[in-house]
């Protein structure tokens, strides 16, 4: 009995440890869409005996068949109400591309509670499944400019249950004057059809519901990978005050876990140089020729015998520079030559004419010029559509 505990334990033991790994490690985009990806929902309302819809994404937020999604999904803005039919498709076992296959599971709903300016709704799924996957929130405020983030919608011209990725550019609070609205602006790739879906971290949680993308700029400039979506804390607030309880996620997203960062190998220290030991008197027999000369003689005992003769001319260059005497080599060992002693390198700096100044730099300076570009070119193709016609009469 007691063996079987311990073998118990330690199974418990080794899976915490794998789960940890696995949440060091973060879930791939693929395991996430295998996880969550049946808690996605495709939304389309309309009203009645109308041949115009609108279509977006949902995520299943209960276990009651309640869903999370962008007020202007159901929203009627020239009735300024909610859509009278809203009607919500459960993903399929496999996404086929074949409209009649993967949009059989098919239900009605009801909305429970909207808000136009956090642009939030929340719907009921009548007679719901029982086997929903509902989706984790997590906490947005752990998440930063260059974590990843990945999307599941349904992308207008694109495919039902499409996946991207992409990661966090920046994040706004109060957006466009909302107080309370909070969001990610995000490279993962939206377009319509993706409102209202989920957008999530690589733990696997969802930390927002996609809600805008921005695609042209001031004088029709394009612009990508500019997308938005509403953060978590945001839904979970809209969804206190409906009373509603949300399922939280408590795995915490460390900073230092996912970090990938490639480290140098740091510099080796240089060692100082050994400076020469002089030899003890004792051991230095010094030999002075019986005539008269202008050699310094130097003499060490040495393997082979004999002595070092340095003339008194060699301790200088041509430039006056000192210079390290030259050695008679002794037999048998290797001739040294004379070095210069190296004066200070000057640090090696670019020529003055390949240092550009920065210029001064201006969006509106930008758009203005890219204006009067356009202007010129509608005034060349008016002057060529008046010669045609003119040349027509």
């Amino acid at each position: 009995m007691k063996r079987t505990r311990s073998l118990v334990f330690v199974a418990v033991w080794l899976t915490i440890s794998f789960l940890g790994s696995y949440a060091f490690a973060g879930m791939s985009p693929r395991q996430i869409y295998k996880t969550k990806a049946d808690g996605v929902v495709l939304i389309v309302a309309s009203e009645k005996g109308s041949t115009s819809a609108s279509a977006g994404t949902g995520s299943i937020i209960s276990t009651g068949g309640k869903v999370i999604t962008n007020c202007h999904v159901i929203f009627d803005t020239t009735k300024k109400a909610p859509f009278s039919v809203v009607n919500i498709f459960l993903k399929p076992a496999k996404v086929t591309g074949n409209m009649n296959k993967d949009l059989t599971r098919h239900f009605t709903a009801k909305v429970l509670a909207y808000d136009e300016a956090l642009d939030l709704a929340i719907l009921q799924i009548n007679k719901p499944p029982r086997d929903l996957t509902v989706m984790t929130l997590g906490d947005p405020e752990e998440l930063g400019p260059g974590d990843e983030t990945i999307a599941i919608g349904h992308p207008e011209q694109g495919g039902l249950w499409t996946i991207t990725t992409g990661v966090i550019g920046t994040q706004f609070e109060d957006f466009k004057g909302v107080p309370g609205k909070h969001v990610f602006q995000m490279e993962t790739s939206l377009n319509r059809g993706n409102s209202g879906g989920p957008l999530f971290d690589i733990r696997g949680y969802q930390v927002g519901v996609n809600t805008a993308i921005a695609r042209k700029g001031q004088g029709g400039v394009a612009i990508t990978g500019v997308n938005f979506a509403v953060k978590a804390s945001v839904v979970k607030k809209f969804a206190s005050k409906h009373r509603l309880e949300l399922a939280y996620g408590g795995q915490k997203l460390l900073e230092e876990q996912d970090t990938r960062v490639a480290v140098a190998d740091a510099p080796k220290a240089k060692t100082p140089e050994k400076t020469p030991v002089p030899p003890p008197p004792d051991k230095v027999e010094k030999t002075v020729p019986p005539e008269k000369t202008d050699k310094k003689v130097y003499g060490s005992k040495s393997t082979t015998g004999g002595t070092i003769t340095v003339e008194d001319g060699d301790t200088k260059d041509d430039e006056g520079e000192e210079v390290t005497p030259r050695r008679q080599p002794d037999e048998g060992t290797a001739v040294t030559r004379p070095f210069k002693k190296n004066p200070k390198r000057k640090p090696i700096r670019f020529k003055k004419h390949y240092r550009t100044r920065p210029r001064p730099y201006s969006y509106k300076r930008l758009f203005t010029a890219v204006d009067k570009v356009r202007a010129r070119a509608d005034e060349a193709f008016d002057d060529l559509e008046n010669e045609i016609r003119r040349r027509r009469r």
